[in-house]
């Protein structure tokens, strides 16, 4: 009963700071709230901010590559930016004459942005712009490997809302340790949750009894059929399956393809680097990708593709070479883990008769997971 005395306490404090700090940001004009948007971009954004982000999530986490991360935390932020600029979300935002109805804008409040270990910085930052558009406050519960990350990233918002004038506690992290009773804590006494993670996370957001939005799986399917450019195909799915180590819920994770040019598909995806493994190596990728009982391995997500080809005991010369790897599967669902999302570089590969064939199966993937 002390200890959760104690996580209310703190948890309290930051949320009667946060909305303080709405108090003062509930008088800004449009203009003055997009200047505090893009001064949450800018913290991610600017030279320098990207790359130590960038050095602090692959360092703590041990998931993604440098050089990407990079590039993620610009082109997300600058995409998420280009979406906010020029929308209303302060006072009358629509008029509608023919109901009569007009709509105004109001804050739903406390924001709690549960992030995840994947994208420590990019989504962090992200949820920060959104929140603020609609003249909110966030804080902000990283998993603990990416603890490191968030506390920067709120450090660089805070050097760029003084700049601005505006109150520093809109934007808030939990202290460490963050745990599962903090974060509990904090959407129990937030206006509104937000989750992007695992699916014991989701499942904790969803049931809070706070209103929320919660994204987990991504598991997206490609489909290439007898009417594509196939060596541009093979080589947007290769980008998308190899970009940050998969870290995005965007990655592909399966590509269905028609038999007619399934050959020749597979030898363009070999051509941007991708390895198709035996059904030896299929059943070695399975347990270095699985415990036992179904659960994914931390120590394969997001990992270099020479990792999981050393943990999967992947012997030919060309697998250690590979950028991704590629395993064919037939089957959906829990005991054809391959058809789900994989956090890896790892694509399951699908041969169908014909194109209404290949939507039915995409659609049996997507019921499954993502």
């Amino acid at each position: 009963q002390r200890d959760a005395e104690h996580v209310g306490k703190v948890v309290g404090e930051l949320v009667t700071k946060a909305r303080a700090a709405m108090e003062a940001f509930y008088g800004y004009n449009q203009e003055q709230v997009d200047e505090v948007v893009q001064a949450a971009a800018w913290a991610i954004y600017k030279p320098g901010h990207a790359e130590e982000l960038a050095r602090l999530a692959v360092q703590d986490t041990g998931m993604g590559n440098y050089e990407d991360k990079v590039l993620k935390n610009r082109r997300k932020t600058l995409g998420t930016l280009r979406d906010l600029m020029g929308v209303r979300s302060v006072g009358v935002i629509r008029v509608d004459e023919a109901t009569g109805i007009t709509e105004i804008a109001k804050p739903v409040g406390v924001v709690a942005a549960v992030t995840p270990s994947t994208n420590p910085a990019a989504t962090p930052a992200n949820i920060t712009m959104m929140a603020l558009k609609g003249r909110n406050a966030v804080i902000l519960s990283p998993s603990p490997k990416g603890f490191s990350v968030a506390r920067r990233y709120v450090e660089y918002v805070h050097e760029e809302l003084s700049k601005v004038g505006a109150p520093l506690d809109l934007v808030q992290v939990l202290p460490p340790p963050v745990n599962k009773a903090l974060t509990m804590e904090l959407m129990k006494q937030a206006d509104f949750v937000t989750v992007t993670g695992s699916a014991s996370n989701v499942r904790m957001g969803q049931t809070c009894g706070t209103p929320n939005a919660c994204v987990g799986e991504g598991n997206v399917v490609g489909i290439v059929d007898s009417t594509a450019d196939i060596r541009n195909a093979a080589r947007r799915i290769a980008t998308s399956k190899t970009f940050d180590y998969a870290t995005s819920c965007s990655t592909d994770n399966a590509v269905v393809i028609e038999a007619s040019v399934y050959e020749d598909v597979i030898e363009a995806l070999r051509q941007e680097g991708g390895y198709l493994c035996n059904s030896d190596e299929k059943v070695r990728l399975l347990h270095a990708l699985w415990d036992e009982s179904g659960k994914r391995k931390s120590d394969t997500i997001a990992r270099a593709p020479h990792v999981i080809a050393e943990k999967a005991g992947l012997t030919n010369p060309k697998a250690l070479q590979a950028r991704f790897f590629m395993v064919e599967e037939t089957g959906v669902g829990p005991q054809y883990p391959f058809s789900g999302e994989k956090l890896a570089v790892v694509l399951a590969v699908y041969k169908v008769n014909d194109f209404d064939e290949a939507i039915a199966l995409t659609k049996r993937i997507l019921a499954y997971q993502g």
